[in-house]
């Protein structure tokens, strides 16, 4: 089997609770979507060990397309069609159905579109001003990925090496047929992607890109430098282990990395601290704060040495957006370090209160209503009461709890796999 025709990775759902996208700034999203301001922080920790790839990069035919569609853009045949902004966005989403379904039609792993492609058959159309996935996926969610490992420059760019590999593998032939099927699209109407696929210029073209070593010796480059490939590898082995998350990271050593992976470990178990705690506040509609602080203080040993752990990060991230993110949470963390055994409910009903208060800021900088308030001592709950606050109590008392956040390794891992093939 070839590296390009391995199945689609299934992705567990909980290893993914936000949305993935590193958002610093908190912007206007919905305010279900990560609603501690967490994200910013768990990402920059992870980027210590995955600098580049964002965690819906799953696929290196999705890498490889991306990159291939830049460089065609800037090709003599097509750049003079790319008059403007709309039309340089046109050919984009155009071009990412017509590889979406070339890959489809191959046989090879697609990125986006299952639904659309499989329902259109070969009668699949794409449009220069859709806005489904099929056609902006790639653009959206792999760009970044591209653009942090080097492979574009800041004005999407391809690396003039990688650019050297397209040149031996397509040809100016297929470049002027591509023109001349996009160009009465590229500001509207649909185009039957078949009709693109169908010239035997083009899809040897694409053949010859995707099956070429060289290139694919090259996007190895997107999981940056020897020590952060080596890491993806082994946790690539560790995912063949029926091992959970918090397992797989456990296990996971790098003489080079070590302070990194550690940074990790002191990182996860807080942020489910603060998530645990503010689900079990939610789901405490109209009752009395204190309530709630009795429902938990059973588990303030854990929860303090996982804030004294967590302290140790202080001064970590340097990055504006995401180091503001975290001296709030070092807040929160050294109110659970300074507890003591006279005062440990009164500075655990502290930690409850500040913690609303920090996710009523958070809402504000997205211009939205909280989720949960305090009015004097009752919590008032908006926008539905929280699911899990059982697993979440458990979860706090536990010497041992699960992880939610993969810190980016399952991507690299995926990708690593993809790009080097199984280890021996």
């Amino acid at each position: 089997m070839s590296l390009q025709s391995q199945p689609v990775p299934q992705i567990p759902g909980a290893i993914f609770p936000y949305f993935t996208q590193v958002d610093p700034e908190l912007n206007r999203e919905s305010a279900g979507r990560d609603p501690l301001g967490l994200l910013p922080v768990w990402s920059a920790i992870g980027r210590e060990l995955v600098p580049n790839l964002a965690s819906p990069v799953l696929q290196a035919n999705g890498i490889r397309a991306v990159l291939l569609i830049h460089w065609l853009g800037e090709r003599p045949r097509l750049q003079e069609l790319l008059t403007n902004a709309a039309r340089q966005r046109g050919f984009i989403r155009l071009m990412e159905g017509v590889i979406e379904y070339w890959l489809k039609q191959s046989g090879l792993p697609i990125c986006y579109g299952s639904q659309a492609l499989l329902s259109g058959g070969t009668a699949f159309t794409v449009s220069a001003r859709s806005g489904k996935t099929v056609v902006n996926g790639l653009h959206q969610y792999y760009r970044g990925s591209c653009e942090r490992a080097g492979l574009v420059d800041d004005d999407w760019r391809v690396d003039a090496s990688l650019g050297d590999l397209f040149e031996c593998v397509w040809n100016d032939t297929a470049s002027a047929v591509l023109a001349k099927e996009l160009a009465p699209f590229l500001e509207g109407g649909q185009l039957l992607a078949a009709q693109v696929t169908s010239h035997k210029q083009i899809s040897a073209a694409l053949q010859a890109v995707y099956n070429d070593q060289a290139v694919t010796h090259h996007l190895r480059g997107i999981l940056g430098e020897h020590k952060y490939r080596a890491l993806a590898g082994d946790f690539a082995d560790l995912r063949h282990r029926d091992l959970s998350l918090r397992e797989r990271a456990r296990l996971l050593t790098s003489e080079a990395l070590s302070g990194q992976i550690e940074d990790m470990h002191r990182c996860e178990p807080f942020l489910l601290v603060l998530q645990d705690s503010f689900d079990i506040v939610r789901a405490a509609a109209n009752e009395h704060l204190t309530a709630v602080t009795e429902r938990i203080a059973s588990a303030l040993p854990q929860m303090r040495q996982r804030a004294n752990d967590f302290s140790a990060l202080a001064g970590k991230i340097s990055k504006a957006g995401p180091a503001r993110r975290m001296r709030e949470l070092q807040r929160l963390a050294a109110l659970l370090v300074s507890v003591h055994d006279g005062a440990a409910h009164a500075t655990l009903n502290v930690f409850l209160r500040e913690l609303v208060r920090y996710h009523g800021d958070c809402m504000v900088e997205r211009a939205r209503d909280p989720l949960v308030v305090l009015e004097g001592h009752l919590i008032a709950v908006h926008g539905g009461e929280g699911g899990r606050a059982d697993k979440a109590l458990r979860r706090l008392a536990s010497d041992d709890p699960d992880w939610d956040n993969d810190y980016y390794l399952h991507a690299a891992s995926t990708i690593y796999q993809q790009l080097h093939g199984e280890r021996p």
